[in-house]
């Protein structure tokens, strides 16, 4: 029996087909092929890249914005190097520490905002938004299973630290997270800045 993620997956994935990455924007100039540089990058497990996948997910937890995002510039880096799809899953999932409905509908607006904006730039963007709690649960292995590359966000706080090392250990693809989270890549700095006025 097929379940809901599954469904959706498969339906996204046909939508994304014939997209590629015509009209991305990137935000640094590419270097020897890779211009996002190597302290913002963490790959996540053993597995090569799958040359028989269907297209490059970027699975979007954190930076959730499609300029300034170097997470993002990665999976068009290997989209390009490829020639694969491009697909951009972002999901709302409806319960974890502080789930608020005035968080959720910040978060829905940008979700909005992006769907259009990847509309005009020819991206396949997928939004997930959970009806009731677990209802999402599957969703990211199943898109995983058909892709040849999954890129998420390098985040070091709230639970995204655990859900990605989670996900890293049942996703079959190569996995890498990208740090978009600041002018200072985050595992580069020597010193942990408790406050911004430290940071100074």
């Amino acid at each position: 029996m097929r379940t809901e993620p599954d469904r959706a997956a498969k339906a996204s994935v046909r939508r994304a087909e014939p997209s590629r990455t015509r009209g991305l924007r990137t935000t640094t100039r590419r270097h020897s092929g890779v211009s996002v540089p190597t302290a913002r990058l963490r790959v996540l497990n053993d597995a090569p890249a799958n040359v028989d996948g269907s297209f490059v997910l970027y699975w979007m937890v954190a930076y959730r914005r499609l300029e300034w995002n170097f997470a993002l510039q990665r999976a068009a880096e290997w989209a390009r190097e490829l020639e694969k799809p491009l697909v951009i899953l972002e999901a709302l999932r409806a319960d974890y520490p502080w789930a608020s409905d005035r968080l959720h509908q910040f978060i829905i607006d940008g979700m909005r905002d992006n769907s259009r904006r990847a509309a005009q730039s020819n991206i396949a963007y997928y939004p997930y938004i959970e009806t009731s709690a677990g209802s999402g649960k599957g969703l990211l292995q199943a898109l995983a299973r058909r892709a040849s590359v999954v890129i998420t966000d390098d985040f070091p706080a709230f639970f995204v630290p655990r859900m990605v090392g989670a996900s890293a250990r049942v996703v079959s693809a190569r996995m890498e997270a990208v740090d978009s989270n600041g002018l200072v890549p985050v595992r580069q700095s020597t010193k942990v800045f408790t406050t911004a006025h430290s940071f100074r």
